[in-house]
């Protein structure tokens, strides 16, 4: 049997302690409201509707965790250690909100910094249709100004006449594929049409390749179309998120960026 560390041990401990502090619901929800609106005793007893013992409670539980402190004015107010343990809590909101998917898909192959804040997604809305996956991602297309961004297993013919029509707009495209794509003739035919040809000479169409894509993703500046994660059985079926947050379409962004940067031209 594996031995522990009394200092292993100790640090298990701690991040229990962490943990079943921020399992119950009235203590994150008085963290939450702490990070912008410190407030005294009174306050957080009116705001959440606790009697004098429950918010004394709740607070001395905070208090004991460090994760609130009460300054010279008698406002709580989170600590370093409470702003640092927030910001993974979206983390979780999402995978929760979402358990259904995740069961079925994995994240895992993610870069660590981008598995650990995937929780930027947080605001965005699930679609498993893939008519309506395929629809947002037409109208992404035809409504980009700046950049179409695409990370695909696949390319599919009615796209090209889209993405035709964004090049002559002056939209930069960018593709992201695995080496082995299969890519049908019928595609390529439509592929060697001189705007391709031209786009990519004058550097507003580049596609670059990877030995396996890791995340399906239809971007542009305004927003997310798609950004979904394979299957246990290693493929994607079009479950993916949609979304126009700005946090989110940053994270994507820095995301595309990543993969865009290990890739090669061929």
């Amino acid at each position: 049997m594996l031995k522990r560390h009394s200092g292993d041990v100790r640090q298990l401990r701690e991040s229990c302690h962490f943990l079943f502090e921020l399992s119950y619901e009235d203590r994150l929800n008085i963290l939450q409201e702490l990070k912008n609106n410190p407030m005294n005793f009174s306050r957080v007893a009116e705001k959440f509707g606790f009697t004098i013992p429950e918010t004394a409670r709740n607070m001395n539980r905070l208090t004991e965790a460090a994760l609130v402190a009460k300054n010279i004015e008698g406002l709580f107010h989170l600590t370093p250690i409470g702003e640092a343990v927030l910001q993974f809590i979206p983390n979780f909101e999402f995978i929760s909100k979402h358990k259904k998917y995740f069961k079925t898909h994995s994240s895992s192959n993610l870069p660590t910094e981008f598995a650990m804040s995937i929780g930027a997604l947080q605001k965005s809305e699930f679609v498993d249709q893939f008519s309506e996956s395929l629809f947002n991602g037409e109208k992404l297309i035809r409504e980009a100004e700046e950049f179409v961004w695409i990370s695909v297993d696949q390319i599919l013919a009615s796209s090209l006449p889209l993405f035709k029509e964004a090049i002559d707009r002056g939209v930069e495209l960018r593709k992201l594929m695995p080496r082995n794509a299969a890519i049908p003739q019928s595609i390529m035919t439509l592929a060697n049409d001189p705007v391709f040809d031209y786009a990519a000479r004058a550097k507003k169409l580049e596609s670059r390749y990877l030995d396996k894509i890791d995340v399906f993703i239809t971007m542009s500046e305004k927003e997310v179309a798609s950004i979904g994660f394979k299957n246990l059985e290693g493929v994607f079926d079009y479950g993916t998120f949609r979304t126009n947050n700005e946090i989110a379409l940053n994270w994507t962004k820095s995301l595309y960026e990543h993969y865009w940067e290990k890739a090669k031209r061929e």
